[in-house]
Parts: structure tokens; C-alpha cells; sequence
């Protein structure tokens, strides 16, 4: 923290206030420049998870992990705009029940495991769905486990957050 010297003088005074109002736009500036940063890395951390993860995706998954950062509001905004996106977070069917989502938003959105309708029991015991391929056929799946991109974003964000602030605070 700067310190900021001054005496009883009309223009000391006059001095400090001024040196005050250009640390409080400096701050102003690396908080915004802070939170632009933190878009950014959490961005490329979340297109990396995608890929790390080994997700089963044509493409469009990933073409879809987007963000922005907002000057106007000075927060940075990470999505995923794609509409399988909810079901490759927190997996689905029997396998996802098996290899459960480790954050808390599954149970605060109401996501629950096994919760479509239109599940079976094949004569071998497997409880799944039917779903149509793109070669114009029918395939059974016992659904997928979870594979938490964006948790996994969150928490590498939060563990480069010290280190980010110290860079751009420096």
C-alpha cells in the first residue's frame, strides 16, 4: 500500500488529495485489469479441460466454450453454450450415479441421476436408453460418467488466483 505524506498546508493538503485520487484510478485500473485476466486464463482453462478430459465431442462442445469481459460491469463472464454441455458436467444414467459430479451445483440446480423416462432393463440386466446415431442407427448407453469441465476450470482459477492478483498488483 502506498503511503502518502503530507502537513497541515492548504497546498500539502491540496498535493495529498491528488496523489490520493490517482492511486484510487490506478487501483481502479488493476482491479479491472485483474478481472480481465482472470477471464482470459479461465477461458483457455476451460477449453484445456475439454480436451484433457478426453470428451467424447464432434466439436461443437468446444466450439462452444466461450467468454467475455464486461467494463461496464467489471466481471468476466465463462460459459458454455451447448446443449449437452449440463450432461457431460455432470454425466448421466447408471454410469454417471457410479462416477458422481464433485461440486455442489448438481443438488443446487435440481440434476439428478436416472431421471428420464424412457429407461430400460436389456434381458442381460443393463438399464439404459436407446438413442439415434448419426449413421441413422439406434445405440444403447448406460449413460457416461462425469467429467467436470467447468468445475475443474473453477478450481485451477482458484488456485492461480494469488498469484494472478500478485502480478497484476505488482
Amino acid at each position: 500500500m502506498r503511503k502518502i505524506a503530507f502537513n497541515l498546508s492548504e497546498d500539502s493538503l491540496t498535493k495529498a488529495v491528488e496523489q490520493m485520487k490517482a492511486y484510487k484510478a490506478k487501483i481502479h485500473k488493476k482491479a479491472q485489469l485483474l478481472v480481465e485476466r482472470l477471464t482470459d486464463y479461465g477461458l483457455t482453462i476451460c477449453r484445456a479441460k475439454v480436451i484433457e478430459m478426453d470428451i467424447p465431442d464432434t466439436g461443437h462442445l468446444l466450439s462452444r466454450v466461450d467468454g467475455y469481459y464486461s467494463p461496464l460491469l467489471n466481471a468476466g463472464f465463462i460459459f458454455c453454450d451447448c446443449d449437452y454441455a449440463v450432461f457431460v458436467e455432470f454425466g448421466t444414467g447408471v454410469k454417471g450415479a457410479s462416477q458422481p459430479y464433485a461440486g455442489q451445483a448438481i443438488s443446487e440446480c435440481g440434476y439428478q441421476y436416472m431421471g428420464g423416462t424412457h429407461y430400460i432393463t436389456t434381458q442381460d440386466g443393463r438399464i439404459g436408453w436407446f438413442y439415434p446415431a448419426d449413421d441413422g442407427t439406434w445405440k444403447f448407453t448406460q449413460g457416461m460418467p462425469s467429467r467436470p469441465f467447468m468445475y475443474e476450470r473453477g478450481l485451477e482459477m482458484r488456485n492461480a488466483l494469488d498469484n494472478i492478483i500478485k502480478e497484476v498488483f505488482k
